[in-house]
């Protein structure tokens, strides 16, 4: 039976049905915060030391040189992103945040579409990385020391970092200050607990295999990212996703279980993006498009807007 405990950590109270317990880790529907997240939560300290000693040390030892390999495919979404942005602010392009820049390939994209940008990244092996590629990116947190020394944008963008923090809604506060008034955010997340895994979890009878809690505390869709962004304030205005690895594990290729599986049906989504970007840009945005309006999708990528005036 679903329980309904109240956790309490340093980051507040939390209570709802667990919808996934693995491996002795709960996930619950958590009634404050509104979407999916593990039980209990680390701690602030905790969360630090992994990402500024360990992640790209050990856990992630392989990630520096795979993003160089797929930089040609990282760009081409890149570049939609910034094309979402430029339409939302009526073709300007502007100073650009990236929280949790990694090894900088947005900014790089940014760079060359004319946008001046400003990285945030709290592992020193990536920002070392990145300022090694040119790019302005600062070493640690987006917190609300290193905000007041960022000064405004017109854009600010954060990948796969939600999925990451013990308080988002702060997060996400703090971004909303950094903007300009009719300022754009983008926010992508794992799209997850959606209806292609749960079709392959009970027609394959597999674990959920998207559930690290490791890296990953919280567990968004589009619906519930939408909820947060807007709940800081935020008018979503547009939604996006990438391919749905979910099909490959429907096809019989079952990545889950082979990482080098896993990068050989990674080098097919790539050339897949690669191609119907080359061949029409409009048909490659509204694939992605179409896609999230189903609730389909690796990824739930949100555009929104704060607004021009208060209450507006």
């Amino acid at each position: 039976m679903p329980r309904r405990d109240w956790h309490s950590s340093e980051h507040g109270h939390h209570a709802g049905p667990a919808v996934t317990v693995l491996d002795g880790i709960d996930v619950i529907a958590c009634e404050q915060c509104g979407f999916k997240h593990i039980v209990p939560l680390p701690s602030s300290e905790t969360q630090a030391e992994f990402y500024q000693e360990e992640f790209y040390q050990s856990e992630k030892d392989q990630y520096l040189k795979e993003a160089d390999e797929d930089f040609a495919w990282k760009a081409v979404e890149c570049e939609l992103r910034f094309s979402v942005a430029s339409d939302l602010l009526e073709g300007q392009a502007g100073r650009v945040l990236d929280i949790g820049s990694g090894p900088g390939d947005f900014l790089a994209v940014g760079k060359s579409l004319g946008w001046d940008g400003v990285g945030v990244e709290p592992s020193p092996v990536a920002s070392d990385y990145a300022r090694d590629r040119g790019l302005d990116v600062r070493s640690g947190f987006f917190d609300s020391g290193m905000a007041e020394t960022l000064g405004q944008f017109d854009f600010i963008h954060m990948s796969e970092v939600l999925e990451h923090v013990a308080q988002p809604c702060e997060l996400l506060e703090l971004a909303y200050d950094r903007l300009v008034p009719g300022g754009v955010l983008c926010v992508s997340t794992p799209n997850d607990y959606n209806s292609l895994q749960s079709i392959v979890e009970k027609r394959l009878q597999k674990n959920p295999w998207w559930i690290v809690p490791d890296h990953h505390l919280n567990y968004y869709d589009f619906d519930s990212l939408s909820d947060l962004i807007a709940s800081a304030g935020f008018t979503v205005k547009d939604k996006l996703t990438n391919f749905p690895m979910e099909l490959f594990l429907l096809m019989g290729q079952d990545y889950t279980v082979a990482p080098e599986k896993g990068r050989e049906l990674h080098g097919w989504r790539k050339a897949l993006d690669i191609n119907l970007a080359g061949g029409d840009k409009r048909v490659y945005r509204d694939f992605y498009r179409g896609l999230a309006q189903a609730g389909l999708g690796r990824l739930a990528i949100i555009f929104a807007c704060k607004p021009l005036e208060s209450g507006e």
